[in-house]
């Protein structure tokens, strides 16, 4: 553990330079998060309804899905896309932890009773044959950064890893963290990112950036690098201001 005594006070706006725009809830609709055995899938991407072997699909495209009016889908009915995958930085695989990518999400223009025709409306990454679908029931809330706080270095979380599982971030990136809900973090609730000295607790830490909860989950969230002093990786650890 870290000494009690490292208590920090984040640096004001005025005294910092180089801040990235949040992103738009698009873009943040796209964002890694952290794969969970929280909820089933809804259903899956079956394919193209003319090349049933077709593994990889775009906007605009027309997809079969496996799920119907018998599960309550409807016209009009939209999905996220997604799919669980390893992270590909070797430094960022750990057992029981795994990247879930969302590859787009689509609209239902058909339905008979266990099956449905959609469209692509937007990729992330290409749509594929196989990928789970989630209900797409709102889009992620447009976030407010809140005000400066204060934050001490003794109980942080923990960077898990990036888009595509990467684990050497900067600005204007995502990055996953291993706390969510579960300790009270809130979209929109500013962090400082920062690294441990590698000789004893009681050195100082490196400060590496600033950043701000996007997306929150029980036990995770998806973050947004908005200043980055030295490249982020795998492992850093994150101050949650108060």
């Amino acid at each position: 553990m870290l000494s009690v005594g490292l208590t920090g006070f984040a640096v004001p706006l005025s005294a910092q330079t180089a801040f990235s725009p949040l992103a738009t809830p698009e873009a943040v609709a796209c964002a890694p998060r952290l794969a969970t055995d929280e909820s089933a899938p809804a259903g899956l991407v079956l394919g193209a309804p003319d090349v049933p072997l077709r593994e990889l699909f775009g906007r605009g495209d027309a997809v079969l899905l496996n799920v119907g009016w018998a599960d309550e889908v409807s016209v009009g009915t939209r999905f996220f896309t997604r799919r669980d995958e390893v992270p590909s930085d070797p430094e960022a695989r750990i057992p029981g932890i795994g990247l879930l990518r969302t590859s787009g999400w689509l609209r239902v223009v058909e339905v008979d009773e266990h099956s449905a025709l959609s469209v692509v409306e937007r990729t992330c990454t290409e749509v594929r044959r196989g990928d789970q679908l989630a209900p797409l029931r709102q889009w992620p809330a447009a976030v407010s950064i809140a005000p400066v706080g204060t934050f001490d270095y003794d109980d942080p979380a923990t960077v898990l890893f990036g888009p595509e599982g990467r684990s050497m971030l900067g600005p204007g990136q995502f990055l996953v963290i291993d706390e969510g809900a579960d300790r009270q973090i809130v979209p929109g609730q500013r962090l400082t990112i920062f690294r441990a000295s590698p000789r004893t607790p009681q050195d100082p830490v490196t400060r590496l950036g600033e950043a701000v909860a996007v997306l929150v989950d029980s036990t995770s969230a998806t973050v947004q690098v908005i200043q980055a002093r030295e490249p982020i990786r795998h492992g850093d650890l994150v101050a949650i201001h108060r």
